[in-house]
């Protein structure tokens, strides 16, 4: 059973950079770790939260009294003909980096998304209209009540956003994605024009966790462009801002603090609805204590 380390601070281990202290924090290594550790949280009956590779994510500013379970240890990978076999802490981006090194295609859009794969498999993270759910062959989950399953890509219901395995609480924690052979320049070319159009779009000069919120595709609403029409971008509380490139981000400018960027979503939320009518769904998620 692997111990906890005590009184860490969060903000390190998110891409905000946000996050108050957590009592303990695990770091498991493999399935049956993770496993294992939920065992044991769950006989103290403490409560706990997971991160991956710290995207998406919201954490709070005050003291968590309770578990934190990182999973960005749980990064080993094997390469195959056809496929990858990846831990769900490897990073994303690295994800399509290998894919590059072995000659592979496929798994280009996967360049540069944050956080980690496995992260990127429960959100069911898109780029460029492609999702990962489209290279998926299977994966591994443990659910802290009903232990350890290895499901195929058709017994989760993907949709945009959305995987149900993780929904109703299986954490992933190893995945088998698709990959073809594929030429090494054109490769690189797709990786290099997806690495330009993200700097164009200033998506990592200040930490943010991405796009806070979900577009709705079925009433076409982009909500980056939406944001930007109703003049949010530049809109600042506290350290924190809209992004003058993407209405979507809140930036970390200035040691924002989680009320900083909190207060902001708010304000967005409520103004959209009053001005427009329109419930915004959060992408992003709230973690610990405000």
């Amino acid at each position: 059973m692997i111990q906890p380390q005590k009184n860490i601070s969060i903000a390190q281990y998110t891409n905000y950079k946000i996050g108050g202290v957590a009592r303990d924090v695990y770091f498991p290594k493999n399935t049956m770790e993770l496993y294992e550790t939920f065992v044991a949280i769950r006989k103290a009956n403490t409560p706990f939260y997971i991160l991956g590779g710290g995207s998406n994510v919201l954490v709070g500013d005050g003291y968590w009294d309770g578990a934190v379970i990182i999973t960005t240890g749980m990064n080993p990978y094997k390469t195959f003909g056809d496929c990858i076999m990846c831990g769900a802490g490897l990073e994303t981006s690295r994800v399509a980096e290998i894919a590059l090194e072995n000659g592979k295609t496929g798994l280009e859009f996967l360049y540069l998304l944050p956080g980690s794969i496995g992260g990127a498999l429960a959100m069911n993270a898109r780029y460029d209209m492609i999702n990962i759910s489209d290279v998926l062959i299977d994966f591994t989950a443990v659910h802290p009540e009903k232990g350890i399953k290895i499901f195929n890509k058709d017994e989760a219901g993907f949709a945009y956003k959305i995987n149900s395995v993780a929904a109703d609480g299986w954490y992933i924690t190893e995945m088998s994605l698709r990959w073809e052979n594929g030429n090494i320049e054109t490769i690189r070319n797709r990786m290099d024009s997806i690495r330009e159009k993200r700097d164009q779009g200033g998506h990592f000069e200040f930490p943010s966790c991405g796009c806070i919120f979900k577009n709705d595709y079925e009433r076409n609403i982009q909500v980056g462009r939406l944001l930007d029409e109703m003049g949010f971008k530049g809109y600042t509380h506290g350290g924190s801002q809209v992004s003058n490139n993407h209405a979507n981000f809140i930036n970390n400018m200035n040691n924002a603090t989680a009320r900083d960027v909190l207060s902001i979503i708010e304000h967005i939320e409520h103004e959209v609805k009053t001005q427009k009518g329109i419930e915004l769904q959060r992408e992003v998620r709230l973690l610990g204590t405000f």
